[in-house]
């Protein structure tokens, strides 16, 4: 039975029931099958499957797919969008919220519009205001539109643009061979360039039948949890900024620098960029085990300077206050609206493409996927804490593996790829959870292994809806907090 069926029912769910679902998290139009495909994902990994006899307007028209994700996937160039008419304060079933959405976003019979900025007219009430902010913002930050109608201090509803910084790159690695296409990869969202040259190099494996070791999988498994620590530790930091705690937000500025220190020393990027190959991991000729023992040590050196700052904001009640309750989705939603990675687990749901590797629980030392639920309602404060326990079981499984990683299995000499003459052609996919989730690339191969055609979906394209979701009912003035909270990127929307 569909996910989305107890939902449009208003059925009651019990709480083990959130543990086991599946819903859509990909859609992607293949022309030279003529073929919609359709990405499912569970708790813990992500199938494809084709769609078959379907017309577009009968796709779009179900509700089961998310109007973010259609608008993405399968969006056109459109002119300047109308919702002058619609009042959301009166709209208040998600359902119908999101066919009145649809039928002013369809540009044909056969069309809809993508969700690039082209101009936005919003109802405004005599007591209320549309408040305008970006593509230019007020600090170094990629550019986006939002568009928020505000009565009072209080948000009614937000509407996110985007689309300022289009790089073209589904049509830029057409033709592209492995080599050729990974840098463009690693280009997706510079912040995720482990995830993607992994989820790249991965699909090429498949096609060209390449056999990877289990040393070289556990390579590729430190540098996608150093990524994680990275970035998580500076989001800490962002966040205790813009509540004004600087004891946190100081140490956040400076430590995010170890698990920087630690990428480059492994692989001579800082961001692990020219690291992963198809069948191969490139590690720095210059490493040894005394080094990988300094980097754990430093690590966790790192860890308790941070822990130490975050339990004192986290023992405030000050800050408690700040976060607690602020920008709240709930697991019905995430379900609903096809939310994944750090905000779904946030709500307490089990959402984690690392359980379907086998490795992590197989190694000589598992890495703890498990997280305390306690904290986890779907609030700034569950987000704030999340990225904490994260970061705190990535570092405690770093200290323990670095040491025992087998260096001697880095790649060496000519890229194993070069080698490969003849790929099996086909559609081939894989989904790798990055810190912001699960990011879930598809690639139409040819017998030279050149691309065709090419579907990718960042996090941030399901994700962007959850941030205009959490913060309705919400004062204007912590929309700042809640955007950090989420940390979506607006460059991997951008493709």
């Amino acid at each position: 039975m569909e996910f989305s069926i107890f939902l449009t029912a208003g059925l009651q769910m019990s709480n083990n029931l959130f543990d086991s679902y599946e819903f859509i998290t990909g859609l992607f139009y293949n022309k030279r099958t003529s073929c919609f495909y359709k990405f499912l994902q569970t708790n813990e990994s992500v199938k494809m499957v084709p769609i078959k006899d379907i017309k577009f307007k009968e796709l779009v028209k179900e509700i089961r797919y998310p109007i973010w994700l259609l608008k993405h996937s399968l969006g056109v160039k459109g002119g300047e969008e109308d919702y002058s008419e619609m009042d959301t304060q009166l709209i208040q079933n998600s359902n119908e919220r999101r066919q009145f959405e649809l039928d002013r976003s369809m540009v044909s019979n056969s069309e809809i519009r993508d969700l690039n900025f082209r101009g936005i007219s919003v109802n405004v009430k005599p007591d209320s205001y549309s408040h305008a902010v970006g593509p230019i913002h007020a600090g170094i930050i990629e550019p986006g539109h939002f568009r928020f109608s505000v009565t009072g201090e209080y948000i009614q509803h937000l509407n996110i643009r985007l689309g300022f910084q289009k790089r073209n790159i589904l049509e830029l690695i057409k033709g592209k061979a492995p080599l050729a296409a990974i840098p463009f990869a690693e280009a997706i969202s510079g912040d995720t360039a482990v995830a993607y040259a992994t989820a790249f190099s991965k699909i090429y494996e498949e096609a060209a039948s390449l056999k990877i070791s289990d040393e070289v999988k556990l390579i590729r498994m430190v540098l996608l949890e150093v990524e994680r620590v990275a970035v998580h530790i500076g989001d800490l930091g962002a966040m205790a900024g813009d509540i004004g705690y600087y004891p946190l937000h100081g140490v956040c500025a400076t430590d995010r620098g170890v698990p920087l220190v630690v990428m480059e020393t492994l692989t001579g990027s800082r961001f692990g960029k020219g690291v992963i190959f198809p069948g191969e991991v490139r590690l720095n000729k210059n490493l040894n085990l005394s080094v990988l023992i300094t980097l754990a040590t430093n690590l966790i050196s790192c860890f308790r300077r941070v822990e130490y700052q975050f339990m004192r904001a986290v023992n405030s009640t000050t800050i408690r206050e700040r976060l607690d309750g602020c920008g709240r989705i709930t697991k019905i939603q995430v379900l609903h609206n096809s939310f994944i990675g750090m905000p779904a687990r946030a709500t307490g749901l089990r959402m984690d493409m690392r359980y379907s590797e086998t490795l992590y629980q197989t190694a000589k030392y598992p890495l703890d996927l498990n997280l305390e639920r306690e904290h986890l309602n779907g609030d700034a404060w569950a987000r704030f804490y999340l990225r904490f326990l994260e970061v705190k079981n990535s570092i405690a499984w770093l200290e323990k593996i670095l040491p025992e990683l087998d260096i001697t299995k880095a790649g060496k000499g000519d890229l194993l790829v070069q080698k490969v003459t003849k790929f099996k052609p086909g559609i081939y996919y894989q989904s790798v959870e990055g810190w912001r989730g699960s990011v879930l690339v598809a690639l139409d191969i040819n017998a030279k292994g050149q691309i065709g055609e090419a579907y990718i979906r960042d996090p941030s394209v399901l994700n962007w809806h959850a941030l205009e979701l959490a913060v309705r009912g919400e004062l204007i003035g912590d929309f700042p907090l809640n955007n950090k909270s989420f940390n979506l990127s607006y460059v991997g929307f951008d493709l």
